[in-house]
């Protein structure tokens, strides 16, 4: 019975207290949601990834030797223990053209069972000539399914060593499962970055061994990737293969040395048969010598002869040449006369023509002055007809109020006419003498007169009534209406009269200025007759001088064909004379070529027997092969993407513990409340014999509830949506991985609910603890109020005195209710905290272009250098450079990806070293990021990008090892390190460069800035530099920032996530504090009410405590929220970014607003609340 009683009275207390269960539900939601979801985003993170990989067959490891892998290889890893299966594959890095700048292309061949390829669109190569390119390069570089590609080697070596053709059909575009984000690796040809990648068939590869091997493991697939559990099986496996490397790499070695040793001695015969042909060849060209020698003896007799022939016609044409030209002479002089009059004509027609302008323009001028004069007499007249009309309108309103008084006054005047009668009656009904029936006549017509006196009161009251409302509304209203209207028409028309003298005299002036005009038309008809007479004329000396030119064209035709015919003579005698002279040099060059030929063989047999030499010494030091055997995190982001996923675990142990203790905070104030709430009825049920556990179980079951079923909640919406934004949010970089797979990871919701419980349990059993403890009689009787404490601003009267009793008032509550004033700051902070993160986000990330290409690296473009370019074609590009106005300043140095190590620990890097430390002060900037301190690279100097130096464990000082071109590491000493977000560099001076590599620096790079940055003269430059055979490649600052801007667009939906997140917490933790206060504080404020404060007011005394609140939350969060944002910005970063520690100052003021904006709804919620107090139910005594 007791256990039924408790059940209902626990399902009552829920829905009487709704808001109060949904705040507890609701934050435990939240909590639980970001703990589980952010936490579920690692592996789903991997799950997404490995799904991938699976379904597109990726490798497990990779083999490459230094002499190919072989079949024989091949067959060797297949026998490897834990080997699933092993497959060969061709690969090589080639240039291609792309609007005149050489991009880098990894060209694969297509394997049958491994590393799948999609074709997005069109289809995977069919035939040999066919080829499926890299859909994201072929977006950048225009190019589509159909168009054909030509690939160049990017060596000295020519490309059909490698491949079979050089020209490529595009038969689809796609996305390979061995590139996950928009990096595509380094080369050792070209600019050293590849830009996309190409697959063909393997046919269409030239090469006589393998240049990798593939390799899955037996059981990979079935574990996730990125696991240690998956790690562990590959590096099985690939220990195993390394095991077998070196044998197989002697064996590869020893078939080299024999089959070299059989090419040696084909080539030692082909050279012996060589010698015998040179010989006779050598033979046969002199007797050809020979032979040419009498044939130009001939040809020079017979062009002499043709000579004398053309020189006789050239003079009778000069004869008649000199007649034609005195006529053409003649017809010149007409023509000059006639051009005269022309422009003479032309004059008088130019001055006629502004005549008629002129005069068009006065009679436009007159016409318009007589327009504005009527109108203003027409104004003139209306305004005259509405003076007239409202005066005659006033004094008939003054004749109707006059007649509407009479009548009244008539009506007055008969009224008491009728009471005078009814008097009379009276009096005579007073005499004596009079009978019964005359009495009662008398009676009966003094009450009919009353009866009438009485409706004609009422009337002339219902008169006098209108005759008020009308004499007001005329006098009041309509007459003083009227009168404005009248004043200020008489304004008008005084106005008007002042301007009637002016209008008279312009009326005169137009009238003397029209006739004017209609003298001067006359004059103008005349002069256009003239004009027109002249016109004639000269067209009739036109015709006669046409007519002259047409004779003079027919002898000048005449004398042109006798030219043709000389020509012609003349360009025979050219071609006779031309074909002798190029006989003649045919005949030295064929004696010069005799020469060469004959040295030429003999250098040829020379260096035949030289390479013999050199090839023998070759086959002795060959060394035997080596093998590199690699997992998969030799492909580009492999291993950034399961770094990513281990970042992501750990915001998502530090990010929701804001939730908990919210929800803790929010779950001990909540149940606090009810416990002191229901005290009397915790007093009622001890007293009738209840346990305290039963007691306590109604509290416990109500926290429980909220809690497991806002956990509940929270896990099926948090492991759906959170992963889902984090994953999508990181395909910005991963822009392969098509797949999103989110499981439920109930490890991860098992651990938030437990925690959640624990929170919200503990909160709840401290807040009924008290209450128990007491008697029953003690907690039937209210709470002895809290003895009151100075404040601390109390201690300070220069201060005290000067507050009103609100404000006193307001700061005594504010530090009463401690347990309020902190929780409602730590939720406003809580807040302020995620919306600072969320813009602070998008401002360190979106500002690193800005940094990076406008305060760090200063140029506005960058040329690759063509290695194979000769001196004069480096010149001429120099030369274009120097020469080219817009451009302000160049800068020469070398750039390329190399690796460095510290230790175990190796980088990837750009080693940048310049040419000329002068001009790089233009170019490059090096300084520190915290204190904007700037170095100088200086001799032996070498500094590291801060990125690069924090993963390497590297300071200032300390030791690094650079890979030189041997392959070997040299030690050096890092000077500095500078502030970089983007890639990682190692900038060194020449002088150290020289010492590592041992020769000076090359230049294969150029960096150039324009006087002022135009987009389309940037653009139009660098297809100028383009055509020059030095340069292989173009790009600009300008387009990094683009596409970086372009690539960071769908981190929005972070930000968006952060600000509903913090809006949430906002309104429950102000909701809920705000409903505690109000029910507190109920007999105070209907005391209040009582004392005559107004809803309004009433409100007022509650906002001001709660915007000072706000006020202190929004402080706390900024200082919470910038070390958030420090927390999250560093462990999100990915491996080639750095991301600044920048918040902009509009963030904040963003967070503040939104943070005021959320305080302010709650406050028009709880509005309602405060209206509802009831103040006697209020008031009435809680015993």
């Amino acid at each position: 019975m007791k256990k039924r009683a408790l059940r209902k009275n626990f399902y009552m207390e829920i829905r009487k207290s709704l808001g109060r269960f949904l705040s507890i539900f609701f934050i435990v939601a939240m909590g639980v949601a970001f703990f589980s979801g952010i936490r579920s985003a690692e592996p789903d993170m991997r799950y997404s990834a490995d799904a991938y990989f699976d379904r597109n067959d990726f490798m497990d490891i990779q083999v490459m030797g230094t002499l190919g892998i072989t079949e024989e290889d091949v067959t060797a890893i297949e026998q490897v223990e834990g080997v699933e299966k092993a497959e060969p594959g061709y690969s090589a890095d080639m240039l291609v053209d792309v609007h005149g700048n050489q991009k880098i292309l990894h060209v694969s061949s297509v394997l049958d069972s491994m590393n799948d390829y999609k074709a997005e669109e069109g289809r995977m190569p069919e035939k040999s000539g066919e080829c499926l390119m890299d859909q994201d390069f072929a977006a950048s570089a225009g190019l589509k399914v159909g168009d054909s590609i030509t690939l160049l080697s990017g060596t000295r070596d020519p490309l059909t060593d490698t491949l079979q053709t050089d020209t490529y059909e595009i038969t689809g575009l796609g996305s390979s499962v061995s590139y996950i984000s928009f990096e595509r690796g380094s080369s050792n040809i070209g600019n050293g970055e590849v830009s996309g990648f190409l697959t063909i068939l393997p046919e269409d590869f030239s090469l006589e061994v393998y240049t990798e091997c593939y390799i899955t493991a037996e059981g990979a697939k079935e574990l996730t990737a990125f696991t240690p559990e998956y790690d562990k099986k590959v590096e099985t496996v690939l220990k195993n293969i390394e095991d077998i490397g070196d044998y197989q790499g002697k064996l590869r070695a020893d078939s080299i040395r024999e089959e070299a040793g059989e090419e040696l001695k084909k080539a030692e015969q082909e050279l012996a048969d060589g010698k015998a042909r040179a010989e006779q060849e050598l033979s046969d060209a002199w007797k050809q010598i020979g032979d040419g020698e009498q044939a130009l003896a001939d040809g020079k007799t017979e062009l002499a002869a043709g000579k004398q022939e053309l020189e006789e016609g050239r003079n009778q044409l000069y004869s008649s040449q000199k007649q034609v030209d005195g006529a053409y002479a003649q017809i010149q002089a007409e023509k000059q006369k006639l051009n005269q009059g022309k422009q003479e004509l032309q004059t008088q027609e130019a001055l006629l023509q502004q005549k008629e302008q002129e005069y068009e323009e006065a009679l436009a001028k007159v016409e318009a002055g007589e327009a504005e004069i009527s109108r203003f007499d027409t104004g003139y007249a209306s305004l005259e007809a509405g003076i007239r009309q409202i005066e005659q309108g006033i004094a008939q309103g003054m004749q109707a109020l006059e007649a509407a008084r009479g009548e009244y006054e008539q009506g007055v005047a008969a009224l008491e006419a009728a009471r005078g009668q009814v008097a009379a009656m009276e009096e005579q009904l007073k005499q004596e003498g009079l009978s019964e029936e005359e009495k009662q006549a008398l009676i009966s017509q003094i009450e009919i007169a009353k009866m009438q006196i009485s409706q004609q009161e009422q009337v002339l009251a219902q008169a006098k009534v209108a005759l008020e409302e009308q004499e007001k509304q005329f006098l009041e209203q309509q007459k003083p209406q009227a009168e404005a209207q009248l004043a200020a028409l008489k304004e008008q028309k005084a106005q008007l009269d002042a301007q009637k003298p002016e209008i008279e005299e312009r009326r005169k002036a137009l009238e003397a200025a029209r006739g004017q005009l209609e003298e001067q038309k006359p004059q103008l008809d005349k002069a256009k007759a003239q004009l027109q007479e002249a016109k004639n004329q000269i067209a009739s000396g036109e015709a006669q001088l046409a007519e002259a030119k047409q004779q003079a064209a027919k002898g000048q035709q005449q004398i042109d064909s006798g030219w043709s015919k000389i020509h012609a003579g003349e360009q025979e005698i050219e071609k006779g004379e031309a074909e002798i002279a190029e006989n003649e040099k045919k005949l030295e060059d064929a004696r010069k070529e005799y020469e060469e030929g004959k040295a030429e063989a003999e250098q040829e047999i020379q260096d035949g027997e030289n390479e013999i030499k050199d090839a023998k010494q070759k086959i002795e030091d060959i060394e035997d092969a080596k093998w590199y055997v690699n997992d998969r995190s030799i492909t580009t982001d492999y291993a950034g993407y399961g770094d990513n996923a281990d970042r992501m675990r750990a915001i998502g142990e530090v990010f929701p513990i804001l939730f908990f203790i919210v929800a803790a905070l929010i779950s001990l104030t909540t149940m606090t409340r009810m416990v002191e709430e229901q005290r009397t009825e915790i007093g009622t049920l001890k007293a009738l014999g209840y346990g305290k556990m039963s007691i306590a179980g109604k509290y416990l079951n109500y926290a429980m509830t909220a809690t497991i079923g806002g956990s509940i909640f929270g896990v099926l919406f948090g492991e759906k949506i959170f992963p889902y934004i984090i994953i999508t949010a990181y395909k910005i970089m991963y822009t392969h991985v098509p797949d999103v797979v989110i499981p439920y990871n109930m490890k991860y919701g098992i651990w938030a609910t437990v925690a959640a419980v624990l929170c919200t349990g503990l909160a709840t059993l401290l807040a009924c603890y008290k209450e128990l403890a007491a008697q029953p009689a003690v907690l039937m009787r209210p709470p002895a109020p809290k003895q009151g404490k100075r404040v601390f601003l109390e201690y300070l009267p220069f201060l005290w005195k000067r507050l009103g009793f609100i404000w006193k008032s307001t700061i005594r509550n504010l530090i009463r209710y401690k347990k309020r004033f902190f929780m409602t700051v730590f939720g406003i902070g809580g807040c302020m905290a995620l919306m600072i993160v969320g813009f602070g986000l998008r401002d360190s990330i979106f500002s690193i272009g800005t940094l990076q290409y406008e305060e760090l690296q200063l140029y506005d473009g960058m040329i690759i250098l063509n290695t194979d370019a000769d001196e004069e074609d480096r010149k001429d590009l120099e030369t274009y450079l120097e020469e080219e106005k817009e451009i302000s300043a160049v800068s020469k140095g070398y750039l390329k990806k190399t690796n460095v190590k510290k230790g175990n620990e190796k980088k990837e890097v750009y080693l940048y070293a310049p040419l000329d430390l002068e001009k790089n002060k233009d170019f490059l900037v090096y300084r520190d990021r915290r204190t904007h301190e700037t170095y100088e690279l200086g001799e032996k100097d070498a500094i590291l990008t801060e990125k690069a130096a924090k993963a390497l464990g590297i300071k200032k000082g300390n030791k690094l090892s650079v890979e030189s071109q041997d392959g070997e590491f040299t030690e050096i000493t890092i000077t500095n390190i500078c502030e970089n977000y983007m890639e990682h560099y190692l900038y060194l001076s020449p002088e150290l460069y020289e010492e590592i590599y041992g020769k000076p620096v090359e230049e294969n790079n150029i960096y150039f800035k324009m006087k002022d940055l135009d987009e389309k003269k940037l653009g139009a430059i660098g297809e100028n530099i383009l055509e020059k055979r030095a340069a292989l490649n173009v790009s600009y600052t300008y387009n990094m920032e683009e596409r970086l801007d372009e690539m960071l667009e769908s981190l929005d939906i972070v930000i968006v996530v952060l600000i509903i997140s913090a809006s949430l917490l906002a309104f429950v933790v102000l909701y809920n504090l705000n409903n505690i206060n109000i029910t507190e504080r109920k007999r105070e404020l209907a005391t209040i009410k009582v004392l005559g404060f107004y809803d309004n007011e009433v409100s007022a005394y509650v906002y001001r405590e709660n915007i000072l609140l706000t006020l202190i939350g929004t402080v706390a969060g900024v200082l919470l929220g910038s070390l958030l944002h420090r927390y999250v910005i560093t462990t999100v970063e990915i491996d080639s970014v750095m991301f600044t520690r920048i918040i902009e100052n509009i963030s904040f003021v963003y967070s503040a607003l939104l943070t005021f904006g959320f305080s302010v709804f709650v406050n028009v919620v709880m509005y309602f609340k405060l209206k509802k107090i009831d103040m006697v139910e209020s008031l009435k005594s809680v015993e």
